[in-house]
Formats: structure tokens, C-alpha cells, sequence
């Protein structure tokens, strides 16, 4: 039993129902094929012919428009109750459960370490008010003193310095007074001692007078001289020295101050991110014990996975209670079946046939003696990733076709056949695609007698499910065989 290969893959050739010797006894051939074998057959006329170009293919229905349902439980989680798949739910109702005995102790955990930070945090904006409080009392004290240094320097150059100063000059010049009436005085017991108006007694106490007034007038001057060159002096630079002195605290206080407040400020920052970042984690994991619970975000029918009733996840592990599942993996969806479509896969070597808004006839297998129609309204940019996992040589493009009426009996999942009109030919010459053979990269069709046919060589166009278009090689009225011998097939050219 064969059927014609085409090289050319400008055409289609989609689907030869029966066997070989059913469609030739349609066309009125009888045949007998063994090896070496000639067949007896009949010839076919050539002539113009209108037909339809068709496409089926094998896909399966899906919802136009479907939520996926997602466990958004990070990690691996077991799912502890499961609503059964082909449910009819609304939303609000409770799709999946899953385990939350772990999550729920780590929600205890987070909130007692939550609450020490609180109390850390406390505890750390009280200190760092104490020290705002302390530190500006420090700095005051260290401006006191140093508005204390200044002032006692002012006092020392504008009123201890100048009246130190009077109080020496007035003692120098009291102490001149002294010894001058002291000197006149002894000068004066000179002439009365000589004269014998007073005795040598009372000159000798004229004579220590102004001895001691000129010691005192001497001690007044060194203390003017000391005051001036020394007491002055040390005065003055320790006055200053106790300003500078007291200016150098306050900086020192200052940067001290500074310094400890951003200490306990990056404490106090540091407790509240601890805080933050623990409250956070407290929320995520509260978010995670809510996530444990799936409620329906809209209504719909319940179909596990993607839409196929047995599906499958890693490890051979189905959907159902008591199995794992992983983070962002589709447990179910919920599809809307007003509104469905037919996801079949497209060769590459046939894509540049189809686009978007041609028609298709579709059949839906379980609903018997029901065709639906529609058109196709989305055609893959990328080749199929899964179909090219399994066979890198074999590269399919995802095409969608919508259908324009929905049933309540259609149902995500089913298996379903879409026949698209890729075109309608009108007044083409044509063969049966039976009548076609290929050897390598070209097509013959063998033109004469049963016995002495010879190959001649076609240029091919499209082909629909019983004629293919032939756009060279042929004119109208030839005669060609329907079936050749094995004999005849040798003929064909390298």
C-alpha cells in the first residue's frame, strides 16, 4: 500500500481518508500490487478543475479566556482538600487548601520577635532623648565657662589691671612723699642736733625715719616693677589661656556631643530597620498563611493543570490531595466556556499557508453530528519550545482558532479537528493526487499507455484532499495513470 510523496512543499497534501484500493476503486481502477507486479489501471484526462484547499488538523479545546489558579505559597507545599475538578464554583468559594502548620509557627515566632524590637526601638528613642538632654546641657556648662573666661578677662584688662596699676603708682608716689618730708625732717635735726635744740636721741629717730622711708619708697617701686613685668604679665596670659582653654572645651564638647548623637541616632535607625524589616517578614508570612487558602476569583468550571483532565506534575505526582506542589505552579483553571477556541499545531513547512482570519470548519470529538465554525486569530511568532524539546528536527507554530458559537457540552480539554480553507482554486488544471509520484526534490506523473507510460515531470501547486493543482509539465485533455507499476516507477530520471 502506497501513497504519493511530494517534495515540493508549495502544496498540501492533507489527508487521504481511505486506502489506496478504495480510492481507486472510486475512480474505477483496479489494482494488483506485488513485487515487480504491473497494475493493471486506468487512466485519468486532464482537465481544468475547481476545489477546495483545506488543511485539518488535530488539536484541543481550550477557553478563549481562562484564570489560571496559582499556589503562591513559597517553597513546596501539601495540599490538605481539593475541590474536584468539573466543579461549577463562584467566586468567593474555597478552591484549594493547603498546610499552614509550618507558616502559622513561623507567624508566632516573627510576632515575639517583633514585639522585642518594639521594645528595643523604645528603649532606644528614650536614650536618645537622654542624650539630646544631656548633651545640651553640656554644651551650655561648656559655654558658661567659656562666656565666664571672657568676662574675667575683660574684667582683669579693663578694671583689676588699671586699678592694680593706680594702687602701685599711688604707693610709689605716697612712698616719694614720705621719704622727701622724711629727708627734710633729718635735714632739719642736722642744724637744731648742731645747735643742741634737740638730743642725739631724737636725731637717731629723724635719722631711722627717712632710713625706712627710703626702704619703703624702694619697695614701692620693685612692687610697680614686678606688677608691670611680671604679675601683669602672668595675669593677663592666664586670663587668656583659661578663655582659649575654655573655647577648646566647648569644641571638644561640641564634637563630643555630636558624636555620641549620631552613635545612638544610628542605633535608634538601626532598631527601627530591624523593627521594619521583622514587620515586614511578619506580614509576608501572614500573607503566606492567607495564600494558603485559594478562594475563587470569579466563577467558572474547575479543570485541573492546564485543561487536560490527567495531568501530570514532576515526580509523577497528580493534582489531588496530599501531593506537593511548588510556588507559582498552575494547580487548576477556571475557564469561561462562553467563549472557546481550537489550539492546534501548524507545521513550518505549512504556516505560509495560513494567517489570521481564514475560516475553519471545526468537529468536536464526543459531540457526534455537530460542526462548528470559525477562523483563525492567532498564529505563534516562535515555534512550539515543547515540540522542540521532544524533536529538535520537528518545529510546529502554536495556531488558535476561535470558535464563532459555544455549547454547553464543549468542555476545556476535549480533543477537537479543525479543517481550514486555506484557499479555493477556480478553473486550474488538476490530477488526482494519487497519480503523483516524487523522487527526490521533483514530481512526476506518467503519461500514456499502462505498458509504455512515460514520467513526465510537473511544477505542482496546491492540492486539496482529492486534486492538486498542476501549474507545468501537463496540458489539458493528457492522458495519465492513476497507478503505476513498480516497473514504470523505475523511469523516473535521478
Amino acid at each position: 500500500m502506497r501513497f504519493p510523496i511530494f517534495g515540493d512543499m508549495r502544496f498540501l497534501i492533507l489527508v487521504v481518508s481511505a486506502p489506496l484500493a478504495g480510492l481507486l476503486t472510486w475512480w474505477g481502477v483496479s489494482a494488483a500490487v506485488g513485487g515487480g507486479a504491473s497494475v493493471a489501471t486506468t487512466a485519468y484526462k486532464v482537465e481544468r478543475k475547481t476545489f477546495k484547499v483545506t488543511l485539518k488538523e488535530k488539536g484541543e479545546l481550550k477557553a478563549v479566556n481562562s484564570i489560571d489558579i496559582k499556589c503562591e505559597v513559597e517553597g513546596r507545599s501539601t495540599i490538605i482538600s481539593l475541590v474536584p475538578e468539573g466543579t461549577q464554583v463562584k467566586k468567593g468559594d474555597l478552591l484549594v487548601e493547603m498546610a499552614s502548620s509550618e507558616i502559622e509557627q513561623k507567624v508566632r515566632t516573627n510576632e515575639i520577635q517583633v514585639a522585642n524590637s518594639q521594645a528595643s526601638l523604645e528603649s532606644a528613642k528614650q536614650q536618645f532623648e537622654i542624650l539630646l538632654d544631656q548633651n545640651k546641657s553640656n554644651i551650655q556648662q561648656a559655654k558658661l565657662k567659656l562666656d565666664l573666661a571672657a568676662l574675667e578677662l575683660k574684667k582683669y584688662d579693663e578694671g583689676d589691671w588699671p586699678q592694680q596699676l593706680q594702687d602701685a603708682n599711688f604707693k610709689v608716689e605716697e612712698a616719694q612723699k614720705v621719704l622727701d618730708r622724711e629727708k627734710t625732717d633729718r635735714d632739719a635735726a642736722v642744724d637744731l642736733l648742731k645747735k643742741e635744740f634737740i638730743t642725739k636721741t631724737e636725731y637717731d629717730q629723724d635719722e631711722f625715719n627717712f632710713y625706712k622711708a627710703q626702704v619703703d619708697y624702694q619697695k614701692a617701686q620693685r612692687d610697680l616693677d614686678i606688677l608691670q613685668q611680671f604679675t601683669h604679665v602672668k595675669d593677663s596670659q592666664q586670663k587668656e589661656s583659661n578663655k582659649e582653654e575654655a573655647s577648646k572645651e566647648l569644641s571638644r564638647v561640641e564634637k563630643e556631643c555630636t558624636a555620641k548623637e549620631t552613635e545612638q541616632k544610628a542605633k535608634l535607625e538601626a532598631s527601627e530597620a530591624q523593627l521594619q524589616l521583622e514587620q515586614q517578614q511578619l506580614n509576608k508570612f501572614k500573607e503566606q498563611m492567607a495564600k494558603t487558602k485559594i478562594l475563587a476569583p470569579a466563577d467558572g468550571l474547575v479543570v485541573y493543570g492546564d485543561g487536560n483532565t490527567h495531568r501530570w506534575w514532576g515526580n509523577d505526582q497528580q493534582i489531588k490531595e496530599g501531593s506537593e506542589v511548588f510556588e507559582r505552579q498552575v494547580l487548576m483553571q477556571l475557564p469561561d466556556t462562553v467563549h472557546m477556541k481550537v489550539v492546534v499545531r501548524i507545521h513550518e513547512a505549512q504556516t505560509d499557508k495560513i494567517r489570521p482570519g481564514q475560516q475553519a470548519v471545526i468537529t468536536v470529538e464526543g459531540v457526534n453530528g455537530r460542526q462548528f465554525t470559525g477562523e483563525i486569530t492567532k498564529i505563534a511568532v516562535m515555534a512550539d519550545s515543547q515540540s522542540r524539546w521532544l524533536n529538535p528536527e520537528l518545529k510546529e507554530y502554536e495556531t488558535e482558532v476561535t470558535l464563532a458559537e459555544s455549547d454547553p457540552l464543549l468542555k476545556p480539554g476535549v480533543t477537537a479537528h479543525a479543517e481550514i480553507l486555506v484557499d479555493e482554486l477556480t478553473d486550474v488544471l488538476a490530477v488526482p493526487v494519487q497519480s503523483v509520484y516524487s523522487k527526490g526534490a521533483k514530481n512526476f506523473v506518467f503519461v500514456g499507455g499502462d505498458l509504455n507510460a512515460d514520467p513526465v515531470e510537473v511544477d505542482l501547486g496546491l492540492a486539496g484532499s482529492e486534486f492538486v493543482e498542476v501549474r507545468g509539465g501537463l496540458h489539458e485533455g493528457a492522458r495519465v495513470l492513476l497507478a503505476a507499476s513498480e516497473d514504470l516507477r523505475r523511469k523516473m530520471p535521478d
